[in-house]
Order: C-alpha cells, then structure tokens, then sequence
C-alpha cells in the first residue's frame, strides 16, 4: 500500500471516498468493471483544480527546461503555450473523452466533474480560469529573486517521485520542484496557484523533505544528498497568484511529528483493510463522511452507495 499526504487527508475526510481511490480504482482495469470506473472517476476535477494542473504543466514542461539550459523564454511564450494546452484539454474533457473504450492518459487528457455530474461549465468561469493561468504565469516571472535562485542550481528536478518504506506501508511524495546546488542545501518549491492562498503547506513541504532523504536517490541526484538532513533543506510555498513565498525550516521534532502522523494513519488503514486483497475490498466496510458538503463533491458519488440513498431519501421527501 502506497499512502501520500493528500490520501491521508483524504483519508481522515472520508474513508470510503479514499477506498474507492485508493483500494478499488484501477487504471489497468477492463472496461466496465468496478475498477475501471472508479479509476475513471478519480479523474475527475474542478476547473479551479484543473487550472492549476496547467499551470504545473507549462512550468514544468517550458520554464525549468529553459532555465536548465539557459533558453530564452517570456511571459508571452509561457502564455501562449498555456492557451495550447487549455484549449487541448477544454475541448478533451467537453466531449468527455475520458470514455472512449481503452482511454489512457494522453498529453490532452482532461475530466471535469461538471461534464459527469453537472451543471455545465460557464464560459465565464472558464475565461476566469484561463485569464489566471496566465496571471500566475505572469507573477513567477516578476519574481526575480526566485528566477535567480533557480537559474543557479546545479540541477532542476521537476515533478520526480521519492518513495520510501514507511512500517508496513511505502510512502510517496511527488515534489514540484528540487533545486540541487554545489555548496548549500536543496531547495524544495512547491507551485500554488490559490486566488487567496490562505492555506499552509508546511506539512505537505516538511513530507518532501523526509522523503527526499529516505528514498533510494535517482541516478540524477548529486552524491552531495547524503550530507544532508531535512532540517537543513529550504522549503518554499510559492502562492502565484498572490505572489507569496512561504520559507519553511524543519525541526528535528517537527520531522518526528510527521513520522507520527504517516505511522497513525498507516495503521488506521491497515486495520481496516486487515490483509485483504485488492480484489476483495468492499467499500461499505469504509464509514463515510458524515458532512453533506464532501458528498455532495466528491467525485466517487455515482458508485457510492451511501450517496444513492441519500438521494432516494431526498427524493421521497419531495412528493
């Protein structure tokens, strides 16, 4: 089993929900079996969620490519890349072509929840959504002194997935971006594009960290890694659309407070799941969420039995 930070959140909101993303859904799965569409479904996004996805998309794909090799590349670049990514993706998820028979994940890939469960997508919601991808976009390169940073790294390492053993379980971090140096610690970035960005993600970021110096390290990483602990690794939440940084340094006992959280919920998991098999899992041995609002979102609540009753009840009490 596989957990991640954003599982365990999942986790702790709804045990069913986490289940069926988890436990049941299956990208290898036939056509028409309960793995398949519960892999289907997890697809799912908002448009808020899939703006951000876009913009991850075109830093990866176009800015740390062009800072790694010192190509020229402007606001206006980035932009109109962004406009050729939406528009793929707009027009993929609108026909809802994440159900083509043998759908995998192309480049174009896109699913929104509106198209599945309703109401339609506003085009003014959408040229919201456009207009801020390009914001962001435009707000990463007035930051000066985090370009200047990164261009001196050593080594860009965008998007690479850290594994390591936690107890009985592995855990999996999938950092933004690791900017690796000669003489100081790395620096560990995490991209997010909140119009208010009120949240913190020290945990998220203190989890990259560990991460980072547990798993068997790429053939890419610097041998420089060891000499490290996470305590001196530098930490940084960029909100991009309010052009926030967040600089976050790790504690010996903040590291063993996150040990802590990933052990709790391992066990949780394990307890429930109490060595079946994949193939054996039945979701109505997870509880669900006893708050209205996560049921009324989440993406899973067209195989959620407990939503079906929920809506046979609400029904009822119309007539």
């Amino acid at each position: 089993m596989i957990l991640t930070i954003s599982g365990i959140r999942q986790f702790r909101r709804c045990q069913r929900q986490w289940c069926y993303d988890a436990l049941i859904a299956s990208h290898s799965a036939k056509d028409g079996t309960p793995g398949r569409e519960a892999h289907l479904l997890s697809q799912l996004q908002s448009i808020a969620a899939w703006r951000g996805s876009i913009v991850d998309q075109v830093i990866t794909r176009r800015l740390i490519p062009a800072l790694k090799k010192g190509w020229a590349v402007t606001p206006a670049k980035l932009h109109q890349y962004a406009d050729s990514v939406f528009d793929e993706q707009l027009s993929f998820a609108r026909q809802n072509r994440m159900r083509e028979p043998g759908m995998t994940k192309v480049d174009n890939f896109a699913a929104f929840a509106a198209v599945e469960y309703g109401p339609p997508v506003k085009n003014e919601e959408l040229e919201r959504a456009r207009a801020e991808i390009k914001q962001a976009l435009s707000n990463l390169f007035e930051m000066k002194d985090l370009l200047v940073r990164l261009q001196s790294a050593t080594h860009l390492v965008p998007q690479r997935p850290l594994t390591f053993p936690h107890l009985q379980v592995s855990f999996k971090a999938v950092p933004d971006l690791i900017a690796f140096f000669d003489d100081k610690p790395p620096l560990i970035v995490d991209w997010k594009v909140h119009a208010r960005g009120v949240h913190d993600y020290r945990l998220q970021l203190a989890a990259y960290a560990i991460a980072l110096t547990r798993c068997d390290p790429h053939d890419d990483f610097p041998a420089s890694l060891s000499e490290y602990s996470p305590t001196q690794f530098d930490l940084l939440e960029v909100q991009l659309l309010t052009k926030q940084q967040r600089q976050y340094w790790l504690s010996e006992d903040e590291i063993a407070e996150v040990d802590d959280y990933i052990a709790e919920a391992a066990v949780e998991m394990l307890m429930l799941i109490d060595g079946k098999a994949k193939n054996k899992t039945d979701p109505l041995d997870f509880p669900v969420t006893t708050n209205p609002e996560l049921c009324r979102w989440c993406s899973f609540r067209r195989i959620c039995s407990e939503d079906v009753k929920c809506q046979a009840s609400a029904q009822t009490t119309l007539f």
